[in-house]
């Protein structure tokens, strides 16, 4: 094979340069610490440092992430051992009040302080994070969650949202809880109205009938037996037996006997524990338990009565309505869920000065069915015509309704079922917030207010002692209930903090096992680079001195 000059100049050339490529290469190498320089020097080791690289920023990601839930979780349980120390003031402050020997002034003492506790807690749920959200508002951190209306009672204008940040790549964990779980949804033991205790004939025509016999009124003044409204004591029987029969009448039938009878008219009597006989002035025996639902009756003695005679006192009974039954007296009740309530706020940017007051069912089945449990805000678009929109409203909220309440005034509002009152001619753009008050629940504020109130206007009569023990017997009720939802909810941010620090750990952990892996796929083995560098550079000046005597042959320089 032929090899001309210029090719074996070349040949030489590129040799060099080959030899000095690897070299500048492996020198790159040393000087960057780093194996893979290009996607060329290694695809398959490229490809997966990029994906250990994507890894490796999630994981940076997460560590922000957890850093934040835990500030965030942290301040919430901070706010709820604040709530919780004010909670067990304020039912101090209960027992204290429950005292028969309290004068007026002693009430109204106490009254002051829980009313000062009423707003430190009312702070503490509007609490703020550091970013200016409000902690208890759930997705509406930028929204008041908790608001007085004119009335004395508290409304919630947060969501039921749950905020969450991902702190693994399957892991994610709730960084706040709502108000409405919180401090809206307790528990409230007192869901029974009982009315009546001096005038039967006001039950004639009502159901459930009495046996048929009209007794006469008797005069507030002869009023001898107080009940108290009664506190559910077990809710499912509440809920399945109490609810399915009412409304109740109990009438006593003697000094120490009562009958109660359902709504159709039946006498259940049987299932009271002792068949309907007590001993109202025996320490616990005017006790009645009654399908879920503890009452007590309390017989309030005059000048003059005598104690031994509680027949005459309490029964006055009338002829039997049928041969060989009993009596019935003019002492009688009548028990019944309470009804729903309704909270209204005006909005204070109203044109107007319409308001709407009152808030009565006409209509259960559509109101089960359709009114939000959250409330509703009603948005007047002329001074008849109105908009319903189901609470909370954003700026993409569309109505759920339309009505329209022209006059005469006052005029009637309805909504879903429930009718208001809207005093005069409303205005564009007029905002009204209503919410229904259910009584299966009771807030935190509103129990604490109930009893306040109670305090302050409650005189120091028997009556009023009376008033005040079933307020007080209520409002500890709903404390403890208050209290144990509080807890729960500082057990399951203690259980979530537990969870962000083991996933801190194995994230951490991750991060590690990440970078050995990057470190064995992308750095330098120095020992091997240099090893290598020093045979390189034997390799380049060997060409170097090979090119210089081949490329000095010439079949010229033979030619003498």
């Amino acid at each position: 094979m032929r090899i001309s000059s210029i090719q074996a100049f070349n040949n030489g050339v590129n040799g060099i340069g080959r030899n000095y490529s690897n070299v500048i290469r492996t020198q790159e190498q040393i000087s960057s610490g780093k194996r893979i320089l290009t996607p060329a020097d290694d695809p398959v080791a490229s490809v997966r440092l990029l994906q250990l690289q994507q890894q490796q920023s999630l994981l940076g990601q997460y560590k922000e992430n957890l850093t934040a839930a835990k500030n965030s979780l942290t301040q919430e349980e901070t706010t709820l051992n604040s709530v919780n120390t004010v909670l067990q003031r304020i039912r101090e402050l209960a027992v204290q009040a429950g005292g028969g020997a309290l004068s007026a002034e002693d009430r109204q003492s106490i009254a002051k302080e829980l009313e000062e506790r009423e707003g430190e807690l009312l702070n503490l749920m509007n609490s703020r994070d550091a970013r200016g959200e409000y902690l208890f508002a759930g997705f509406l951190g930028k929204t008041e969650p908790f608001v007085r209306n004119p009335d004395g009672t508290y409304s919630y204008f947060g969501d039921e949202g749950q905020r969450s940040l991902q702190v693994a790549s399957s892991t994610t964990v709730a960084i706040n809880d709502n108000g409405k779980r919180l401090f809206e949804d307790v528990t409230n033991a007192n869901r029974v109205l009982s009315t009546g205790g001096i005038d039967n004939a006001a039950l004639a025509g009502q159901v459930p009938p009495l046996p048929a016999t009209t007794i006469p009124p008797v005069a507030s003044a002869d009023q001898r037996v107080f009940m108290s409204t009664g506190l559910v004591n077990d809710n499912d029987a509440f809920n399945s037996t109490f609810r399915a029969g009412e409304p109740y009448s109990l009438a006593f039938v003697s000094g120490n006997e009562f009958r109660i009878y359902d709504a159709a008219g039946a006498d259940v009597t049987s299932e009271v524990p002792g068949g309907g006989v007590i001993d109202p002035l025996a320490n616990g025996g005017n006790v009645i338990n009654f399908r879920g639902m503890r009452f007590q009756l309390d017989v309030v003695l005059q000048e003059g009565d005598n104690e031994q005679d509680l027949d005459n006192l309490l029964a006055d009974i009338q002829p039997p309505a049928v041969a060989g039954s009993p009596g019935i007296g003019t002492h009688s009740f009548t028990l019944e869920s309470a009804p729903t309530e309704f909270a209204v706020t005006r909005a204070s940017t109203n044109p107007s000065t319409a308001v709407i007051s009152g808030g009565t069912i006409s209509n259960q089945a559509v109101f089960n069915s359709q009114f939000p449990t959250s409330g509703v805000v009603l948005r007047f678009t002329n001074a008849t015509d109105y908009d319903v929109y189901s609470q909370p409203v954003g700026p993409s909220s569309t109505p759920i309704a339309t009505g329209s309440a022209p006059g005469p005034y006052p005029a009637t509002v309805s909504v879903f079922g429930v009718d208001f009152s809207l005093s005069a001619a409303a205005a564009a753009g007029d905002e009204f917030g209503v919410q229904p008050q259910f009584q299966e629940k009771r807030s935190i504020l509103n129990s604490i207010s109930r009893l306040r109130q109670a305090l302050e206007s409650s005189p120091t009569t028997t009556v009023g002692n009376l008033a005040i023990r079933d307020e007080v017997a209520i409002a500890l009720t709903n404390l403890d209930n208050g209290i144990g939802q509080v807890l729960e909810v500082q057990t399951e941010i203690g259980a979530r903090l537990n969870l962000v620090d083991s996933t801190e750990v194995d994230n951490e952990d991750v991060t590690l096992v990440n970078k050995a892996v990057q470190a064995e796929l992308s750095e330098l083995d120095y020992a091997e680079a240099l090893s290598r560098l020093s045979f390189q550079t034997v390799i380049l000046e060997a060409a170097q001195q090979s090119y210089v005597k081949i490329s000095g042959l010439n079949l010229f320089n033979q030619l003498r």
